[in-house]
């Protein structure tokens, strides 16, 4: 996913490049990545809200396995994730 991710975000620099023949920094490019990182994270919390309480557990459990590991995530069950990718 995270693979994903990063080759979609130079993507579209890419083509802001050659196409709209915009300079794009590589500041850019990674605020671009950071952006669509903190977008997946919220969106995968916010469809846990709409699980039956069992599943919802777990999903919830999994993602911070996934993201609150290396404490880039801290998850509050009622506000959601507070990203903090610096």
């Amino acid at each position: 996913m995270l693979i994903a991710m990063t080759v979609w975000a130079i993507w579209k620099s890419k083509i802001k490049i050659s196409i709209q023949n915009q300079d794009v920094t590589p500041n850019e490019t990674t605020q671009l990545l950071k952006g669509l990182l903190t977008d997946l994270v919220s969106k995968s919390w916010n469809a846990t809200r709409l699980m039956e309480e069992g599943k919802k557990g777990r999903k919830q459990k999994k993602l911070r396995k996934l993201w609150a590991k290396k404490k880039l995530t801290k998850f509050d069950p009622l506000a959601g994730p507070q990203i903090n990718f610096t």
